[in-house]
């Protein structure tokens, strides 16, 4: 786990899936128990994962409610890695002769 968030890609899924997972909503509106439980079973799936990753955490950063994660997971999200530019003059360099 520690190699896997040591990856912006893996902390940019993480965050995909938080978002979907419905952990950080205030509640869930269903018109019946069906959909509550579907929405519930979600958010332990999503729950279980973030121990699973904060099991690659530093043993002294380690949290029981998976906080470094979040905040690795939030930082990543905050401070995207910046886009590569590319020059208009460079613009075939790519291209093999």
């Amino acid at each position: 786990m520690a190699d896997l968030l040591a990856l912006p890609a893996f902390r940019r899924f993480i965050w995909r899936s938080i978002q979907t997972s419905g952990i950080l909503t205030q509640g869930t509106s269903g018109a019946d128990g069906r959909d509550l439980s579907f929405a519930e079973g979600r958010r332990s799936q999503m729950f279980a994962i973030l121990a699973d990753v904060e099991a690659g955490q530093p043993a002294a950063l380690r949290h029981p409610l998976n906080i470094m994660t979040l905040i690795a997971v939030l930082r990543e999200e905050a401070n995207p890695a910046p886009k590569e530019k590319k020059s208009a003059t460079g613009r075939y360099d790519e291209i093999a002769e």
